[in-house]
């Protein structure tokens, strides 16, 4: 008896968990392959027929070790209270009390003419699901634990119904379901957390550490999700160079050329979030080079904003931590993206712009319709700074 309560406590519950995690890893390498319809129907296939050979495995199992099945629903019932659930689990969920008892008529263990018990009880436990998944008012992991404990109210009815009340039945159909939820419980808050640290370190590796701006792997990212967007109309890609900002760093040292590289990312972030708003973004891709990239914006409006832009630079200098009075320039380059143009060919484009403009006096923006020569500025100390979008 001891034994036999190992069993359906703690010995099916493990094995049953283990169920688990391997069709959440199927599913996961199914839905990686849902573009590919070929693919995708393949894997599904191999999920729905390891699902039942897992279901015939725990059948043998808990018939051979405690002496009646136990279990059957459970990994059904667990992957239809994940975050996204799939119809797959719907149609197993129906089915598996079927299968089950489908196996025990060939096993001789139930006889036919209970087959109207098998139909109701596929309907009401799957009703039950049903109801508790669109339960808005609480959480999916509260629904969860509802839809166990009915399976195990389902499967205590059930025992009465057939006189097959035993401590080991009991015992699983409580205790061991139990055990099953608190495992499931752990295993989901661990894999939350670990997406939480993933998607924590994927946007670290998005953003430039000195100046916080998004780098140039979020540029890629970026320019591969405007191009396969049917609601973006128009792409502006500018690029930007801080001039001699090399001499910052020789003639005041690393931390005052860092704080140049702060100020003038903060206020270029500042101002094109607050014109472009969800439609524009500041990238660094190293040095003083620097990419913008607007959508659903005309050019003229973007040029006009640099321009301003450039009035703010030459009327606020910026004053070092060391109190050096320091006034920023920069050069630009502004080209629209072509219909039916890469737009990787769009910043090559920018970039080869700024380096014309560069190789004429620096200081000043040019677009693919004007340019703006570069005004004389005060006595103050002066550094032009070449912003590069690209």
């Amino acid at each position: 008896m001891e034994l036999k309560l190992f069993y359906a406590i703690l010995y099916l519950p493990i094995i049953v968990i283990c169920m688990i995690i391997s069709q959440i890893c199927f599913e996961r390498y199914w839905v990686s392959y849902k573009n590919s319809r070929l693919t995708s129907w393949g894997l599904g296939a191999v999920i729905i027929i390891t699902y039942f050979i897992q279901e015939f495995c725990l059948f043998q199992l808990s018939l051979f070790n405690i002496g009646q099945v136990v279990f059957m629903q459970v990994v059904s019932v667990t992957m239809l209270f994940r975050d996204k659930v799939y119809k797959i689990w719907w149609v197993l969920l129906a089915l598996t009390p079927l299968f089950v008892n489908v196996v025990e008529y060939l096993m001789g263990i139930l006889p036919l003419k209970d087959w109207w018990y098998w139909i109701i009880e596929s309907i009401v436990f799957t009703t039950i699901c049903l109801v508790l998944t669109r339960w808005r008012s609480i959480s999916k992991r509260i629904s969860y634990f509802y839809a166990i404990a009915s399976l195990g109210i389902v499967e205590l009815v059930s025992l009465g119904i057939n006189h097959s009340f035993s401590p080991v039945s009991v015992a699983a159909a409580t205790l061991g379901l139990f055990v099953i939820a608190m495992f499931e419980e752990q295993r989901f808050y661990s894999e939350k957390k670990n997406e939480q640290k993933i998607k924590l370190l994927e946007k670290e590796s998005e953003r430039d550490y000195l100046t916080g701006l998004l780098n140039y792997r979020a540029l890629s990212q970026e320019i591969n999700r405007l191009a396969d967007n049917s609601e973006i109309h128009n792409i502006v890609i500018g690029a930007l160079d801080i001039d001699h900002f090399k001499k910052v760093n020789n003639t005041y040292g690393h931390f005052a050329g860092n704080e140049v590289l702060n100020y003038f990312s903060t206020v270029f972030r500042e101002q094109i979030h607050s014109a472009f708003p969800k439609h524009g973004y500041v990238y660094r891709f190293g040095g003083e080079e620097f990419t913008i990239v607007v959508s659903n914006h005309s050019l003229e409006e973007v040029y006009q904003l640099l321009q301003s832009i450039e009035k703010f630079f030459n009327n606020n200098s910026i004053v070092t931590k060391e109190g050096m009075k320091l006034t920023i320039s920069f050069s630009c380059s502004l080209t629209d993206h072509l219909n039916d143009e890469l737009l990787d060919t769009t910043l090559k484009r920018a970039d080869k712009m700024l380096y014309g403009v560069k190789n004429n006096g620096r200081g000043w923006i040019v677009t693919d319709q004007h340019h703006q020569r570069p005004r004389k500025t005060s006595s103050e100390r002066k550094i032009n700074v070449s912003v590069r979008f690209s």
